[in-house]
């Protein structure tokens, strides 16, 4: 595969982006920044880290599982913890998260609100590689989505530990066709297999401190880890409420229930129902046309069952 490495010559500052900069990053779909982190953060933010995911948090709920099989923490897989900070408060009040909310409403607007975050764990040596895929392909395609995406290294980010690629404009033409990873249908991970060229991948290493920046319907991924060290990322997610689509679409290949659906399916049914109220609470997201639409939805489910049965 061709790769074009770059250090993006138009790296924007923390402290605001700028017309022009903004231009690119809507033309391009991704960005980077300098400097959103400092060294004691990222220092703190590692430890954190990888005491979430060597102690298997929230293994028991299905939050804590392999991006491309079935075994978390596997030598050869890549291991993935939702919403680390619903474990650990702290990730969402040191200084950068501020900082990275201010760039989100410049980005969105100022009803950009926390979406949710992720940590990312992939191993030395045989750390897979992250397969090209769209977030918005995650999200349910009755709902149109604005949302973006700050990916953390909590080291360096280099082409041989797995730094982000890109496919530039890909966010200019809507969700591209996806599929169950070959081999690997149970795992969580999806790819995109058609609508775009891989030669044409930005690779785009980055210092630690910095991170970059993609939007919702951004093509991304990101090489194998071949270094001797494991790599980490901690991403923050920021989004708008979602509307209504005004045209159909299909995700098929979210319709197959993996192994990471069922646990936490059977999570939210038992001992988890009153933890994810009372998530969902602090987290002051309730009024989402897509949390209102799927609640009179399973209501009405709920009460046509109700009248069946009598």
């Amino acid at each position: 595969m061709k790769a074009k490495t770059i250090v993006d010559p138009d790296r924007l500052k923390p402290n605001g982006i700028d017309i022009d900069q903004m231009a690119a990053l809507k033309k391009r779909g991704f960005a980077s920044f300098e400097n959103v982190v400092s060294s004691d953060q990222i220092a703190e933010l590692r430890a954190i880290c990888e005491r979430l995911i060597f102690t298997g948090t929230g293994a028991q709920e299905g939050a804590l599982f392999d991006f491309v099989g079935e075994n978390p923490l596997a030598s050869t897989g890549l291991t993935q913890l939702l919403t680390p900070s619903n474990f650990n408060p702290r990730l969402r009040r040191m200084p950068y998260h501020k900082r990275l909310e201010s760039l989100a409403k410049q980005i969105l607007g100022p009803r950009a609100r926390f979406s949710g975050d992720h940590l990312f764990y992939k191993p030395p040596v045989a750390g897979p590689e992250t397969p090209w895929h769209q977030d918005e392909a995650f999200h349910n395609p009755r709902f149109t989505y604005q949302e973006v995406s700050f990916w953390i290294p909590l080291q360096a980010a280099t082409v041989e530990n797995g730094c982000l690629r890109f496919i530039p404009g890909s966010h200019l033409r809507g969700v591209q066709p996806h599929r169950k990873l070959v081999g690997k249908e149970r795992s969580h991970g999806i790819e995109c297999y058609d609508g775009f060229n891989p030669d044409d991948a930005v690779f785009c290493p980055i210092p630690a401190g910095g991170c970059t920046v993609h939007l919702g319907r951004t093509l991304h991924g990101a090489g194998s880890n071949v270094s001797a060290t494991p790599r980490f990322a901690y991403v923050v997610v920021f989004d708008v409420p979602a509307v209504v689509s005004k045209e159909y679409r299909e995700f098929n290949w979210l319709d197959q229930l993996t192994k990471r659906d069922e646990t936490e399916r059977k999570w939210k049914q038992g001992a988890g129902k009153i933890i994810t109220f009372y998530r969902r609470l602090m987290r002051r997201n309730t009024f989402d046309p897509y949390r209102l639409y799927y609640g009179l939805k399973r209501r009405w489910w709920s009460l046509m069952q109700r009248r069946t049965r009598t």
